[in-house]
């Protein structure tokens, strides 16, 4: 962030509790969609799912200073809230089903080999 590296070792648990979250969430709409009768397209309509991942990204906007930054990246267990959605969010095949991102973009480099959940 801000050309300075983010400690990966001050942030992986809770880089792992965003991914946790975010299929967790994931797998909740799909019930509720499902137990409510979606409407046509079904569960599984790409415009469900944009909503889905649009509304999580939104969650993570905010304005910081820069000062505010750098600060974050010494004390601050969670990556940038821009690198919280834009790391959780490419490593989630959903995700990239639902905005056809295609294979190897920036939002779309999972590998299908190492998948926690």
């Amino acid at each position: 962030q801000d050309g300075k590296r983010i400690p990966g070792n001050q942030t992986l648990e809770e880089d792992l509790a965003d991914m946790g979250g975010l299929h967790i969430a994931y797998e909740a709409m799909l019930a509720h969609r499902r137990r409510r009768g979606a409407p046509s397209g079904g569960f599984h309509s790409r415009s469900a799912r944009k909503e889905f991942f649009t509304a999580w990204a939104q969650t993570w906007c905010h304005l910081a200073t820069p000062q505010m930054r750098a600060n974050s990246l010494l004390t601050n267990p969670h990556a940038p809230s821009s690198i919280r959605v834009n790391a959780a969010l490419s490593q989630f095949e959903p995700f990239a089903q639902a905005f056809e991102c295609k294979e190897g973009t920036p939002m779309n480099n999972h590998d299908p080999a190492c998948t926690l959940w």
